[in-house]
């Protein structure tokens, strides 16, 4: 009796062990989320409503979770859940190609952005107006809140669409510095170095006339071109709802542009 008692206690311990190893082991290669942020003005904040989609893009994508700001918690990127209007932007298309390019990962977004805004004020690190305040309020939220749940993170890259109220302003002259130093700065931020940066390349509505808004257009070329770990893409044959605002179809191609412009950007680091 006292051998069998012996026997059970060896196998019980032996068990223990093994699942303890077993939980060390998966807990140790578990792979980090990857947290994507994306920001910009009112196209990254989206123009059409979402009645203007259809499936696979019109319906919830639980592969894809972006933070919430307001209830403090992850949940499935859904169509018009980043606007008060209903309305999408680029992040939709962008998660659908993000999920099939990165199928084995857990993949989470940010996204931040305000229309009308312009870098040289609103998204400056050194003015820092009320768009850059926000933005990083709410990364920090969803970082923070990824560390206290124990779940690692890289900070995978930025998807940007902003520029035209610079044009619009007559800032155009200073937007490759200021972006530059803008890209500098999220690097830094977030302790990722070599974090993509991704640019699409604004149309030339505003500021047309007074030539600002070559000047944004030749500086995002420049600085995707020139920035390591950077790239641009173009977004003038995307369709549009106005002059000035791209149309369901123009946001669903900026969105896929912005994954593969991405996936060629991380090839290079490769």
């Amino acid at each position: 009796m006292l051998k069998h008692k012996t026997i059970c206690k060896k196998f019980t311990l032996m068990v223990i062990l093994t699942t303890l190893f077993a939980s060390s082991v998966s807990a140790g290669d578990t792979k980090p989320v990857k947290l994507f942020f994306l920001c910009g003005q009112s196209n990254m904040v989206g123009g059409d409503k979402t009645a203007q989609l259809k499936p696979p893009y019109s319906e919830p994508l639980p592969k894809i979770k972006i933070w919430n700001g307001k209830s403090k918690k992850w949940v499935p990127l859904t169509p018009g859940m980043t606007s008060k209007k209903g309305r999408f932007g680029p992040e939709i298309s962008f998660g659908h190609a993000i999920a099939k390019a990165f199928p084995d990962e857990d993949i989470r977004f940010v996204k931040s952005a305000v229309g009308g805004t312009a870098l040289h004020n609103d998204w400056s690190p050194t003015v820092k107006g009320t768009p850059y305040k926000g933005f990083m309020k709410a990364a920090k939220g969803a970082l923070a809140d990824l560390t206290a749940s124990g779940i690692k993170y890289e900070v995978a890259g930025m998807m940007w669409l902003q520029g035209e109220s610079d044009a619009g302003e007559k800032k155009g002259d200073a937007y490759e510095e200021n972006l530059t130093n803008f890209i500098a700065h999220m690097r830094a931020e977030f302790k990722t170095p070599e974090m993509p940066f991704i640019i699409a390349r604004v149309r030339d509505h505003y500021g047309k006339k007074t030539g600002h808004a070559k000047l944004v257009r030749d500086a995002q070329v420049k600085v995707g071109e020139t920035v390591k770990f950077a790239g641009w893409f173009d977004t003038d044959d995307c369709s549009m709802a106005n002059a000035g605002h791209y149309d369901a179809a123009g946001l669903i191609e900026i969105g896929k542009r912005f994954a593969e412009k991405y996936k060629e950007v991380i090839s290079r680091k490769k």
